[in-house]
């Protein structure tokens, strides 16, 4: 039975809240067996250790701990199967995977998403580290002031504020760091290296932006390049046949995966109007060249899109979900289950529950919906936007496949038809209660109901809200 690392404290003769849980998902089961151990689960895991081996390699916000994507490959998959994250953020279910035996695809629109996912699945040989270490002994070499450099740098970062976070010295650091990196692609022969030391350059930009600067940027790149150096060591010793690994930078509405391909899927996709992830990852994909422009318009569910009425953000919303869901049925093997943790968020003071909008949905496109669970959120440790709030719970949906869909993800009549269901339903909701999530200050009955109205006029623009951007 494999046990990762916990700072818990093992009494003999008495087990930890950690080490029941381990030991119940390491037993092999039955499917309908499988299926009662989840109700015997508490959903919440407090306390657990969810920061271990390289899930620790970079932050990443409104992540899903690895304990839920664990749970469903423990018990619903054997080794040498395949598990999908369509949506795969920074690889927590790829992570699971690996260290378990099973294969794994990841896909998501977000590069970064997928170079952090590369990397926390891929292991390097000692002597890769030996070569990067000395590249890094050079570089300490030539962190000296370069203003013609940094000026060209600061006129190209996307707002005022950056300049109290990236001062010339730390932009003159940065850009050695980046420029030894690229001396290490230009070389050949080092790809692994050299995207591991683009995860330490963006983990490192990433505390930079948390702390508001102050931060000594090439040590603390270095002190990251050493620590994920220690945890992949130690991932080697658990894994030493690695499976296979497919990572994809693309679209969870048109998926590059083969049908009838995967064993289980498991994912937590974006919040609709939780989060702008290209906002918070912008620096990051500034240092690293990527397109953070294309990868903001075509997220899904991004707090900035539709701020005149927020209840078209939920149309466009509901339809790109609903496009991810068929893919999801299509790629998935009959009678294997598809999980989805997903929370509640707001719109306009009002309650938006999408786990019961992705149940109405499955419906239509040879899904089932066999279980539910609420699990209470630590806010320490998993997040959205600020303005928004605190999401402090979640839901883990379970469907299970039991036909294929008649229907493909770019039948937009079939799309339209769908979602404009469930926002008549929503609206007939509103008509009769209003005000299903006031935070803060309470809006007048009058401001309540022009929700309404706002809803109505979503419903009159379903079919060009939910057209996918070219």
């Amino acid at each position: 039975m494999m046990i990762y690392e916990t700072k818990q404290i093992a009494i003999p003769g008495l087990r930890t809240p950690e080490q029941e849980y381990l030991e119940l998902i390491n037993e092999n089961y039955s499917f309908s067996d499988a299926l009662q151990i989840l109700d015997k689960i508490n959903w919440d895991f407090k306390d657990f250790t969810t920061q271990y081996l390289t899930h620790k390699f970079h932050s990443y916000p409104a992540r899903f701990i690895p304990q839920i994507p664990l749970t469903f490959i423990k018990l619903f998959t054997n080794e040498g199967d395949t598990v999908l994250d369509p949506m795969c953020g920074c690889g927590t279910t790829l992570v699971e995977a690996f260290l378990n035996n099973r294969n794994s695809i990841g896909n998501d629109f977000n590069p970064l998403a997928t170079l952090i996912s590369k990397v926390k699945v891929t292991l390097i040989p000692e002597d890769e580290f030996k070569y990067f270490r000395l590249k890094l002994k050079k570089m300490k070499r030539y962190l000296d002031l370069d203003y013609k450099r940094i000026n060209k740098r600061l006129s190209s970062l996307p707002n005022r504020k950056a300049s109290r976070i990236f001062n010339r010295t730390i932009i003159s650091k940065l850009e050695v760091i980046r420029e030894t990196l690229l001396e290490i692609k230009e070389e050949g022969g080092h790809d692994d290296i050299y995207d591991l030391g683009r995860v330490a350059l963006s983990s490192t930009i990433w505390s930079l932006v948390e702390n508001g600067g102050g931060i000594d940027v090439d040590d603390l790149f270095i002190k990251k390049i050493n620590s994920m150096e220690k945890e992949l060591k130690k991932v080697s010793k658990i894994v030493k046949n690695p499976p296979r690994v497919r990572i994809i930078t693309g679209d969870a509405r048109k998926l590059e995966v083969e049908s009838d391909s995967v064993d289980l899927i498991v994912t937590s996709p974006p919040y609709v109007n939780a989060l702008d992830y290209y906002r918070v990852h912008m620096y990051n994909m500034l240092w690293l060249g990527m397109d953070f422009d294309l990868f903001k318009k075509h997220e899904i569910g991004a707090h900035s899109h539709f701020i005149y009425n927020r209840f078209r953000l939920l149309s466009e919303y509901l339809g790109d979900m609903l496009r991810a869901m068929i893919e999801m049925n299509r790629v998935l093997k009959k009678d294997k289950l598809c999980v989805i943790v997903v929370g509640n968020s707001s719109l306009e003071y009002e309650l938006i529950e999408s786990y019961k909008f992705f149940i109405e949905m499955s419906k239509y496109i040879g899904f089932k919906a066999i279980k539910t669970y609420f699990r209470n959120i630590d806010k320490t440790r998993k997040y959205s936007s600020a303005d928004i709030g605190k999401i402090d719970d979640e839901y883990i949906l379970i469907l299970r496949k039991i036909t294929d869909s008649n229907v493909t993800s770019d039948d937009e009549d079939f799309i339209v038809d769908v979602v404009t269901e469930q926002m008549i339903k929503f609206k007939e909701q509103l008509e009769r209660v209003q005000g299903t999530s006031i935070r803060g200050r309470k809006p007048t009955k009058e401001r309540l109901l022009k929700n309404i109205d706002k809803i109505e006029e979503a419903i009159q623009h379903i079919r060009e809200d939910i057209k996918i951007k070219r």
